[in-house]
C-alpha cells in the first residue's frame, strides 16, 4: 500500500495510457462516447502531472488559502481519493457508452476545473495569473465547451440529462473533496467559511 501511495501518479499514467493504447489499437469502431474519454484520459492524466509535480504545487496553494499546513504523509494519501474519482469517471462512461449521463460527468468536471484554476489565483493573492494545473485545466474547460456543442447540435443528450450529469458531477467530486480534506484534518464546513470570507473580502 505504502508504494501504491507513493507512486499512485505513476500507477495513474500507466493505467490511463494503456486504456488509451487499448482503444486505440483494438477497438477500431469505437464509439465517439469512447473517443471523447481516451481525450479526457490524456487531459486528465496531463493535469495530475502539472498539479503535482510543478514546482509548489497546487496543494501548497491550498495551504495557504486555508491557512493550515498539511503533513507530506496525508499530501500523498489525498491523491488516493482523486484516483479513484477518476479511474471511475472515464473508465464507466467506456464501458456503458450509450449511458451519456455518466459521460457528462467529466465534461462538467473539465469547465469546473478552469473555475476553481482561475478562483486558485485570485484567493491565493498570487503574483502571477497562474496556479499548477492552470495550463491544462484551461485545455480540459476547452475541450468540455466543445463537447457540450457537440452533444447538442448532435442531440445526444437532454437537457435532463445534462441537468443529471451536472449534479452527478458535483456529488462526486464533493465526496472526493471530502476524503481529501478528511485525510488533511480539515472539515468541509470550514473550508467553505474560509472560501466564503476570503470570496467577500474581493
Amino acid at each position: 500500500m505504502g508504494k501504491f501511495v507513493t507512486y499512485n501518479l505513476e500507477i495513474l499514467t500507466v493505467i490511463m495510457f494503456s486504456a488509451i493504447t487499448f482503444i486505440a489499437a483494438l477497438v477500431p469502431h469505437a464509439s465517439m462516447v469512447q473517443r471523447i474519454m481516451v481525450v479526457y484520459m490524456l487531459l486528465y492524466t496531463l493535469h495530475e502531472w502539472e498539479e503535482n509535480r510543478y514546482p509548489g504545487g497546487f496543494s501548497n496553494i491550498m495551504e495557504g488559502i486555508i491557512g493550515k499546513t498539511f503533513s507530506e504523509e496525508a499530501k500523498e494519501l489525498s491523491h488516493i481519493p482523486v484516483f479513484v474519482l477518476l479511474v471511475a469517471i472515464l473508465f464507466l462512461p467506456c464501458i456503458f457508452d450509450s449511458v451519456i449521463v455518466l459521460a457528462l460527468i467529466p465534461v462538467f468536471l473539465g469547465l469546473f476545473e478552469g473555475f476553481v484554476h482561475t478562483m486558485g489565483v485570485k484567493l491565493s493573492n498570487a503574483e502571477k495569473f497562474y496556479t499548477p494545473g492552470m495550463v491544462t485545466a484551461y485545455c480540459l474547460f476547452g475541450f468540455s465547451a466543445f463537447v457540450i456543442c457537440y452533444f447538442v447540435i448532435h442531440k445526444m443528450a437532454t437537457a435532463a440529462e445534462f441537468g443529471l450529469g451536472f449534479l452527478c458531477m458535483v456529488l462526486s467530486f464533493a465526496i472526493m473533496q471530502n476524503r481529501v480534506l478528511a485525510i488533511n484534518g480539515v472539515k468541509y464546513r470550514d473550508m467553505i467559511y474560509v472560501m466564503r470570507s476570503k470570496v467577500l473580502k474581493k
